[in-house]
Order: C-alpha cells, then sequence, then structure tokens
C-alpha cells in the first residue's frame, strides 16, 4: 500500500475538514483535535491508543474521537490502512442547524461503530465533497449522515419522529422534476414543501423509494437518454441536464444503464 495522503475543505459546508490518506509505516504521535474526528476504515486496520486502551478498527468501520481527547495513530495490519476523515467543527455545525430538529452534541458513545448503512452514508458524502456532484447530493448525503450519527450514537439522543409528511413530499418531487436542469438544493426543497429537511429526507424515501438527491439524478439520466434518442450530442445532453462537465455525465449515465453516453444507441 502506497503511502499518500491528502487534506482539504469543500465550500459546500463550512466547519469540515476533509482528509483522504493511506499509510503503512507511519504512526501518528499523542494529540488531540479540537474538532469531532470521524474516520471510515477502506482498506486494512487502524489501530490507536485512545482512553487507554490500543483499539484497531478493521475494514468498513467507524472511529469516533471526541474533541479534546489524546490518541494516537500507526497501522493495525501488516499492510497498513486507507481511510477517510472528517473534521467537523460543532460550534460551526451548531450554527448551520440552528432551529432543525437534530440534536449536535460533540460525544459520541464509543470510538468504534460497526454500522453498514452509516458507513456507506459518510463513504458516498466523503466522495460527494471531493468529486463534482450536485448541490442536493451533498446537502442530503451531510444531513441524512449527521442525524443519524448524532441520534444513534451521540449522548444526546432523541426519538426519530414517525409523522410522514404526504403532501410535502409529492411538492418536493414535483419541484425536482419542473427544475431538474438547475439542480434545486435541499434549502430550496425545504423551503418549497414547508418540510425540515430530516423530515423531508425520511419521509420521501418511505414515500418513494429513494432519496430526493437519488430522484434527481433519476429524472436526469432519463431526460438525458430521452435527448440522446432525439439525437443530441453527449455534450449537448450534458449541458442540457445540468451535469458539472462530461465525466459527471458519463459516471451517472453508466451507472443507470451500464453503457457510458458514448455508447448509447437507440
Amino acid at each position: 500500500m502506497l503511502e499518500e495522503s491528502k487534506i482539504w475543505t469543500n465550500k459546500t459546508f463550512s466547519g469540515v475538514e476533509l482528509l483522504s490518506a493511506s499509510y503503512k509505516k507511519f504512526q501518528f504521535t499523542k494529540h488531540w483535535h479540537d474538532e469531532l474526528a470521524i474516520g471510515i476504515i477502506e482498506e486494512g486496520a487502524e489501530g490507536l491508543f485512545y482512553r487507554g486502551n490500543n483499539l484497531v478498527i478493521p475494514k468498513r468501520h467507524i472511529v469516533a474521537i471526541n474533541p479534546g481527547e489524546v490518541h494516537t495513530g500507526f497501522s493495525g495490519s501488516k499492510d497498513g490502512w486507507r481511510y477517510r476523515m472528517f473534521y467537523f467543527n460543532l460550534q460551526e455545525l451548531s450554527e448551520q442547524f440552528t432551529h432543525r430538529d437534530l440534536p449536535i452534541d460533540p460525544i459520541i458513545d464509543q470510538a468504534l461503530i460497526y454500522d453498514e448503512a452509516l458507513f456507506d452514508s459518510l463513504m458516498q458524502l466523503h466522495l460527494s465533497l471531493e468529486l463534482p456532484s450536485f448541490t442536493l447530493t451533498k446537502d442530503s448525503l451531510f444531513t441524512a449522515s449527521l442525524e443519524k450519527l448524532f441520534t444513534k450514537y451521540g449522548s444526546a439522543k432523541k426519538e426519530a419522529s414517525n409523522s410522514i409528511c404526504h403532501k410535502s413530499c409529492y411538492i418536493a418531487r414535483d419541484f425536482i422534476q419542473d427544475n431538474f436542469d438547475v439542480n434545486p438544493s435541499l434549502s430550496e426543497l425545504e423551503r418549497v414543501s414547508n418540510c425540515t429537511k430530516f423530515q423531508l429526507i425520511k419521509s420521501f424515501k418511505a414515500i418513494f423509494g429513494i432519496t430526493p438527491h437519488q430522484y434527481l439524478l433519476q429524472i436526469k439520466v432519463k431526460n438525458a437518454k430521452r435527448l440522446l434518442s432525439q439525437g443530441f450530442s453527449c455534450v449537448e445532453t450534458s449541458l442540457a441536464c445540468g451535469f458539472y462537465d462530461q465525466s459527471h455525465f458519463t459516471r451517472n449515465f453508466k451507472k443507470a444503464f451500464g453503457v457510458s453516453p458514448s455508447n448509447y444507441t437507440c
């Protein structure tokens, strides 16, 4: 495993720093973060000394380090480890979610978390903040991931509401259909549907079987397929459907139909 690392921020969310790295021999000395550090192990295993114990965080597990807690980091396997980290500034996070129904609390109950759904959500979120992605995709993954992290594993646990916003979901669905080419955000859907973003995501999935950002992608690729069948070029189709660039269009079209746009024939 090659040793490499990259750290960056994404303009979509303030107060979030991101790291993607792989290490084999490198070791972190004792240190702490002022932020809440949440990591996902992609390959291998990470070892760390935390709260007086040596822990091993294996592949497809989540590591959670609370602000101010001293820890180390080292290889937990002979081949090292590859992982992605979020560093959340909790003060800025709380300000972003003012008047929302999500309890932001700095204390996560356990350092090692095995939760396949949360792992996948965090992985998709991290990738969306590295690669070109729609604002609705980033917003939805950000909201869903943090809602699950804090309500299930935070000290400020809260019982999830069982109410479903039926009318709001149909309003949001129609708004996506009418505005798919200009990439509506989750904040816009929240405003037009009069339903909080946390409840909207849950309700939308309960009613339609997919989240708002997945629905947006489906509408985009379906319209892209229609335009291609009418003789539009890949570039024209990509622009008309509001994709960021050709690679973004190709990646999502192939995920939906199994072939790249350039290989699609009607």
